[in-house]
Order: C-alpha cells, then structure tokens, then sequence
C-alpha cells in the first residue's frame, strides 16, 4: 500500500529519429571525419531487428549524410522499409 515514487506515471517518450540524429551531429569533433562517423552509425543501426520505425529512419539520415558528404547517392544505400 502507498505510493511508489520510483515508477513513473507514463511511459517514457522516445525522442525523434532527427533529434537524436541533431544531437549526434552537434557533439561531433571539429576535426573529426563525419562521413566515417555517420557510416559507422549507419552500421550499427542496421543491427536493429526490431519493429520500431525510428531505428531505421536514424539509420536512413545517417546513410544520407554519409552519402552526402561521400560525393554518392543515399537512395543506392537505403534500407528496405
């Protein structure tokens, strides 16, 4: 009986595939080289075998941005919806 402070009264909201990407961008080194940084994390979503959208809309902005500063075309990269 009483109240259970620890448990919340909601579920957690994730955030936005873009705001997690935003916020991945943002805390990147000047120096660093952001098209092997998004085609690592491309790589590491594509592991994702799950039923959730977002994984894979990160992963399709991470193929974009890679692809953009590659010089390639994202649409040859994208992933099966």
């Amino acid at each position: 009986m009483g109240l259970n402070w620890n448990r919340p009264a909601v579920a957690p909201v994730m955030p936005e595939p873009e705001q997690v990407f935003l916020a991945w961008l943002i805390a990147q080194p000047e120096d660093g080289n952001l098209r092997e940084a998004a085609s690592r994390q491309a790589s590491r979503l594509a592991e994702y075998a799950g039923v959730h959208p977002g994984p894979r809309q990160l992963r399709q902005l991470f193929l974009d941005l890679a692809a953009e500063l590659g010089g390639g075309t994202a649409a040859g990269r994208a992933m099966p919806s």
